[in-house]
């Protein structure tokens, strides 16, 4: 079976050899390349960093867009006429579109690769954006709804395609780095939904019938300026993209770059058979998932528990950041140590589940002894530790699934693995909704993270095979 394996790539290198031999001469720059390659046959280029940056744009603007609605909730029913149940419809959007245009994104990125995929979703962003700004009056809220959903069409290659840019254009040394970078600057946005909403539309004060109308009006131009903003940066990435976000390098990467992969069908028949693969999956919906469904109902669970709402968006915000200051310094550290990587992994699931298990039980008030009494102190510390051990472990756990994959295409392995984690909460949704108690949503979070633990072991990869091959090629 190895003699076979090394027969395959030896034939896959020897026609990616022709085929990038041929790409190179379309780019006749040659300060474009950056000769400090590990072999002749590879290329690291330094726009790279530039494709790196288009993606985590992307990434950013898409969730901001998809976030933006809930932080100015009070403003926009003034002013725009809005329902709960616009609200509600306002989150869901995103998620309903993901599940019905993921899989057709997946096959478009492994079809055509990262161009059209990636490309079609920032024009999805531009035209939702571009939607909302329309001057509609009283069907404006109407097109804002279409908008939100093209914006979540949008957000598919965000969710999976980080892995498979990273592999098309980033050496081993930065692999794991550039997917978490691409990754988590999606909750950047997230961040920033809940500080420049606020902060340019105004919320609605005490005000008398005689000002009213000048209120509400002062109120939606704010939020037509707040739209215009959203448009203006999804025009700029737009245009980017479109002037230069090539499909890949004139010379892979690494090895395993240069590597054929499985087409779509054989790569979905491989991976329904691979076990190991799917104990990762288990592994990373069981804790990612839930914890994203959890953090989607903080207001409901906390404010209950005397804690303001205030407290509660200023909690959301922070943890994201410091998700994604600390995420992003564990992926550079993850690269130093390539060959550990499952051991990190290991131990990030293990102090998630940990710090799980904390949260519920000191909001739950299971053990009445310091310091599982619920206190303010308490609940930062319990929240902003689960929050920074979540982020943290979602590049990593992208990147396992894509070496226990190989041959798969990283577009496939990651986007059936995301899929599957927006399904579960929307499961996770959907439960919640039937019962009273809200308080379920803890028990909910923890009975999911409970998988994790006992399928660690058959989720740690016997042999890293992507990671082999980069390894011998050194």
């Amino acid at each position: 079976m190895n003699n076979n394996s090394s027969v395959d790539q030896t034939t896959a290198l020897e026609s990616s050899e022709d085929m990038t031999i041929s790409n190179e001469k379309s780019y006749e720059k040659e300060d474009l390349i950056n000769h400090d390659t590990d072999q002749e046959e590879h290329g690291v280029y330094w726009y790279r960093w530039y494709i790196l940056f288009q993606f985590a744009l992307l990434s950013f603007i898409q969730t901001h867009v998809a976030g933006s609605w809930s932080p100015i909730n009070v403003s926009a029913k003034q002013a725009l006429n809005f329902t709960n149940r616009d609200f509600v419809l306002l989150s869901n959007w995103g998620v309903a579109c993901l599940l019905v245009f993921l899989p057709l994104d997946m096959w478009l990125i492994v079809k055509h690769g990262m161009r059209i995929a990636v490309f079609s979703g920032a024009v999805c962003v531009l035209l939702g954006t571009g939607l909302s700004c329309l001057p509609l009056g009283m069907y404006k809220k109407y097109a804002i709804h279409v908008g939100q959903a093209l914006n979540g069409i949008g957000g598919c290659p965000v969710l999976g395609a980080a892995p498979y840019i990273s592999n098309t254009w980033f050496p081993l040394r930065e692999r794991i780095f550039a997917t978490g970078f691409m990754l988590l600057s999606g909750n950047l946005g997230g961040v920033m939904s809940y500080l420049l909403g606020p902060y340019l539309v105004e919320e609605p004060s005490n005000v008398t019938q005689a000002n009213v109308t000048d209120n509400t009006a002062r109120i939606r131009h704010e939020i037509e300026i707040y739209l215009l903003i959203q448009f203006g940066i999804a025009v700029a990435l737009f245009v980017m993209m479109l002037t230069f976000f090539p499909n890949k390098p004139p010379l892979p990467p690494s090895q395993s770059a240069a590597t054929k992969r499985l087409d779509f069908k054989a790569g979905l028949t491989t991976l329904s058979k691979n076990l190991t693969y799917w104990s990762v999956v288990a592994v990373f919906c069981g804790t990612v998932a839930s914890f994203y469904a959890w953090s989607g109902v903080m207001p409901l669970l906390y404010t209950k528990r005397g804690i303001s709402q205030i407290t509660i968006g200023q909690m959301g915000a922070i943890m994201s950041g410091a998700g994604v200051l600390v995420g992003i310094g564990f992926c550079w550290f993850a690269d130093r140590v390539k060959t550990y990587v499952s051991v990190l992994w290991v131990i990030s699931i293990c102090l998630a589940y940990v710090m799980c298990f904390y949260v519920v039980a000191i909001a739950m008030n299971w053990i009445s002894v310091i310091p599982f009494i619920f206190t303010p102190v308490g609940w930062w510390v319990s929240c902003l530790s689960l929050g920074v051990l979540v982020y943290s472990v979602q590049p990593l756990g992208l990147e396992i699934a894509s070496d226990v994959a190989y041959p798969v295409n990283e577009g496939t392995s990651n986007y059936v693995l995301m899929w599957l984690v927006m399904l579960l909460n929307v499961i996770f949704f959907s439960s919640l909704s039937r019962v009273q108690n809200q308080d379920v949503a803890f028990y909910m979070m923890l009975g999911m993270m409970s998988i994790a633990p006992p399928l660690l072991y058959f989720s740690i990869p016997k042999t890293n095979k992507r990671l082999l091959v980069d390894l011998s090629d050194d």
